[in-house]
C-alpha cells in the first residue's frame, strides 16, 4: 500500500448489466496513525526543517499522483459504462 492518499470510486465495481451512472470519486486516506486525543497523523514525527520539507514534499507528490488517478478513474469508468 504505497502512499498516504488514494482514490475510491462509487462505481469501481461496476459490471455490464448493472445500472449505468456517472462515476464519482472520493480522495481517501489510506495510511495514518492515531496519536493523542484521536488526532490522525499522516506523517512520521518531524524534528527539524529538513524533515518537515521532505514530509510535505512527499505528501504533495502523493496528492499529485492521486489527482491523476482520480481523473483516470472517472474517465475510464465512464467510458467502460458508455461502451457496454
Amino acid at each position: 500500500m504505497k502512499g498516504t492518499f488514494g482514490v475510491a470510486g462509487i462505481l469501481d465495481g461496476w459490471k455490464k448489466g448493472d445500472v449505468p451512472g456517472n462515476q464519482m470519486v472520493d480522495i481517501v486516506v489510506k495510511s495514518h496513525s492515531t496519536i493523542r486525543d484521536g488526532l490522525i497523523s499522516i506523517s512520521a514525527q518531524l524534528a527539524n526543517d529538513d524533515e518537515v520539507d521532505y514530509a510535505i514534499d512527499e505528501l504533495i507528490k502523493d496528492l499529485e499522483s492521486v489527482r491523476k488517478k482520480a481523473k483516470d478513474n472517472i474517465r475510464k469508468t465512464n467510458e467502460r459504462i458508455r461502451n457496454s
